[in-house]
């Protein structure tokens, strides 16, 4: 089965004041840059992730995230 989003895609994203549960969103994470994972909790102003492609795991699954780091929910996906 192919990933929901795969490598070298375009994705056009919305940024919102709350995200829920399962929503997939852009990340611009400090360390390793911008990545695109579902939303796993939320516990005021953080956002737990998880990989979309469950066959391969990723370090940022299981970190915490501020909504400041949420550069908004996937709205439209594009392959290349």
């Amino acid at each position: 089965m192919l990933p929901e989003i795969q490598n070298n895609s375009y994705v056009v994203t919305r940024k919102l004041k709350t995200y829920k549960t399962n929503d997939i969103v852009a990340i611009k994470d400090h360390k390793i840059g911008m990545v695109i994972k579902r939303v796993k909790e939320i516990d005021d102003n953080y956002l737990t992730v998880d990989s979309i492609n469950k066959q391969y795991s990723s370090i940022t699954s299981e970190m915490k995230f501020l909504y400041d780091d949420i550069l908004g929910k996937v709205i439209l996906k594009l392959f290349n």
